[in-house]
């Protein structure tokens, strides 16, 4: 029985380390997300990296709202779409930010 409790000891440590390597992740990981949405990535995005964006699908949904914010902030955007009417229709949308 005493041969058991050299084991037992590593198995504690190796179940520490495990729980303390797991919060820091958990922690890093929140402590990015609360940071992202508090502060934003406004910088990240913009003509800094380019005066040219190009968006898929740009006349609905998540793209329409991408080239949208993108022309707010100064950038040309190209859109891509299948419908060439809905695709006059957001240009002409987004040509008012500019």
């Amino acid at each position: 029985m005493e041969s058991a409790l050299p084991a037992a000891g590593f198995l504690y440590w190796v179940g520490a380390g495990t729980v303390a390597y797991l919060a820091l992740r958990i922690s890093y990981s929140l402590f990015t997300a609360l940071r992202v949405w508090g502060v934003g990535n406004e910088a990240g995005v913009g003509p800094g990296l380019g005066e040219w964006a190009v968006v898929t699908g740009g006349t609905d949904g998540i793209g329409k709202s991408y080239a949208e914010e993108l022309a707010k902030r100064g950038m040309k955007v190209v859109l891509i779409s299948r419908s060439q009417d809905k695709l006059d229709q957001v240009s002409s949308e987004i040509s008012n930010y500019a």
